[in-house]
């Protein structure tokens, strides 16, 4: 199993979750978003544009390092692995 955290936004259930999820075969961190995508319908729209490029407003973490320093979605995921979904927030 591996943990997704995602925050209240993203959720679906008004706060902040932790979804375990078993971990698919030669799994990327995009893979993980697909099967999470059918738990959470629109969720990879909130977070990668038509290209499937993250938006510059979405940060995503595996074990705390940013995925944009290595593979992006492509960035390879296995078993007991953390990963976080943070877009940013903002306001005034």
């Amino acid at each position: 199993m591996m943990i997704v955290r995602l925050p209240a936004t993203l959720s679906g259930t008004g706060r902040p979750d932790a979804v375990p999820l078993p971990v698919p075969a030669a799994a990327t961190v995009r893979s993980v978003l697909d099967v999470l995508e059918r738990r959470l319908p629109g969720l990879v729209g909130k977070l990668l544009d038509g290209e499937g490029r993250l938006y510059g407003y979405v940060n995503i973490y595996v074990n705390g390092d940013d995925i944009r320093q290595g593979a992006g979605v492509q960035t390879a995921v296995k078993e007991g692995d953390e990963i976080l979904v943070l877009p940013a927030i903002s306001g005034g």
